[in-house]
């Protein structure tokens, strides 16, 4: 349940996405990669608003657990989160919840730190998050390089 009150703050900008395409640009507009780690929660590597709820797309682990927890708001119902790399495509079996908050839809997915669009995501900072038709794009910048190559350090097994 703390999962998911955390990331219910992103339902709004994914909302966007589904709406008019200039929202890739919108979405993409003040987003950064942020890394927190607790030893109560692990390891928490969000996309977003910087010191806000905003998130588009959250990934969680245990320190060297390798299993990570990928999450994120769909307007519609979806079964998978697909997320690409390059030339490397992860379709995530997931969870699919009512987020709470009326429209948008909680997913969930479980996958291995090892999984090739994330390995991909921690050699190169290249990701993209894919529902129905639409993609955006969550590269990681410069300044945000050290905290996706801090996320899978701390999730390796």
């Amino acid at each position: 349940m703390i999962r998911l009150t955390a990331i219910l703050g992103m339902t709004a900008p994914l909302l966007l996405l589904g709406s008019c395409m200039h929202g890739q640009q919108a979405l993409s507009s003040g987003m950064a990669w942020s890394l927190q780690q607790t030893p109560e929660e692990g390891a928490k590597l969000a996309y977003g608003a910087p010191a806000s709820d905003n998130v588009v797309l959250m990934m969680t682990c245990q320190p060297g657990g390798g299993e990570v927890l990928v999450s994120t708001v769909s307007a519609t119902p979806a079964p998978t989160i697909v997320l690409t790399s390059g030339r490397e495509r992860s379709a995530l079996a997931a969870t699919d919840a009512p987020s709470g908050m009326g429209e948008g839809h909680y997913l969930e997915a479980s996958t291995h730190s090892a999984d090739k669009a994330l390995a991909r995501f921690a050699r190169t900072g290249d990701l993209t998050l894919v529902q129905n038709s639409r993609s955006v794009r969550l590269a990681a910048n410069t300044a945000d390089r050290p905290q996706v190559a801090g996320f899978f350090k701390a999730c390796a097994a």
